[in-house]
């Protein structure tokens, strides 16, 4: 899978750098994004350094969470610690409850606000350009709601990530929506995960179903999709603060598919769900060694460089907007519309 990537804004990584390497580093941040603030929070390794093109996990909360809550209880900064990958947790756009949580806009392909599709695509040529990630080792993965909206962004953009993992996550057709939405997609790398006693029923109105027919129907869509037929069943013990047994079927074709259920586990962002994931799946779908190809002046991370990304450049005239500041000289100016105008084009694989 082909992805693009962007150049590392000088002026951010002299803030934020200050030299080649960092001790493992939390960032607070936000962005605007049409009218909105939002925020995500940044989680570099120890020994982070700009040019290394460190791979890039995005990880999504489930409802009445947020990003710095799922950061907090779902592994990933220790695997991140461990493995030198940079994690995103952004939080979703959609206010639920009164105490300050969020919810994503998931399964809603209508550009209707909060657009966090666009939103998560911003994000991560945000990354790309402010921690020079590298784009085609871009993997997201979600809990619940969260992995709603990671399934939403595999079918949307599925240019800009190289594999997901969905944890515990409803299906689009229990919400109202079709699969005729998400189909046909490009093959994707999907590991589900799934509790053995989520026997819930969730959905809306007349739509809503059982947890597990939900999971049986994304693993149907994605196998068929990926043009995949079952491989084997492979059973272990794995403990993980406890020991349970993960069952998980493999099915092989076009990009891999991979369903585990977790024995004895409710509706929870399955335990060793962020090590399993980034040992066994994520690192080896795409090769340390893969260059990937550049697309700087895709502002937007719309996957084409177009009057959009010309916008934002003209209205970031005479700034140090390191979004557009293409030619990373300081200053927003002719030679970064000279390098926009002579990408023109799509940036798609």
């Amino acid at each position: 899978m082909t992805m693009q990537t962007y150049p590392v804004a000088a002026v951010v990584l002299v803030m934020l750098c200050g030299s080649q390497a960092l001790a493992q580093t939390n960032i607070n941040a936000t962005m605007q994004h049409e009218g909105l603030t939002r925020s995500y929070i940044v989680h570099l390794p120890p020994g982070f350094s700009a040019g290394a093109q460190h791979p890039l996990v995005v990880a999504l909360h489930p409802s009445f969470s947020t990003g710095p809550d799922f950061q907090a209880t779902s592994g990933w900064d220790a695997v991140s610690d461990q493995s030198g990958i940079v994690v995103v947790y952004p939080t979703g756009g959609v206010p639920v409850g009164t105490n300050g949580k969020f919810a994503w806009n998931s399964f809603d392909f209508t550009g209707a606000p909060p657009n966090d599709l666009s939103f998560l695509a911003a994000l991560i040529a945000r990354v790309q350009l402010d921690y020079g990630t590298a784009a085609c080792r871009t993997y997201m993965t979600g809990f619940s709601n969260g992995a709603m909206m990671t399934n939403s962004f595999a079918a949307y953009r599925p240019d800009l990530v190289a594999a997901i993992a969905p944890v515990s996550g409803g299906w689009i057709t229990a919400y109202g929506g079709s699969e005729s939405e998400i189909s046909p997609a490009p093959p994707m790398p999907v590991w589900i995960w799934r509790g053995s006693n989520e026997n819930f029923t969730t959905g809306t109105g007349a739509n809503a179903r059982p947890r597990s027919q939900q999971d049986q129907e994304q693993l149907a869509f994605w196998v068929a999709n990926n043009k995949a037929t079952f491989e084997s069943t492979v059973t272990e013990q794995l403990t993980y603060g406890i020991t349970r047994t993960y069952v998980t079927s493999k099915y092989m074709g076009a990009a891999p598919v991979w369903f585990t259920e977790v024995q004895g586990s409710s509706h929870v962002y399955q335990p060793g769900a962020a090590d399993l994931v980034w040992t066994r799946f994520f690192s080896q779908i795409v090769s340390e060694e893969t260059v990937c190809t550049p697309c700087p002046a895709d502002i937007n991370g719309d996957g084409s460089v177009d009057g959009a990304d010309l916008g934002m450049l003209l209205a970031a005239w005479g700034s140090t907007d390191p979004a557009s500041d293409l030619d990373d000289n300081g200053l927003v100016d002719g030679g970064d519309l000279g390098a926009l105008l002579a990408a023109w084009g799509d940036c798609r694989p």
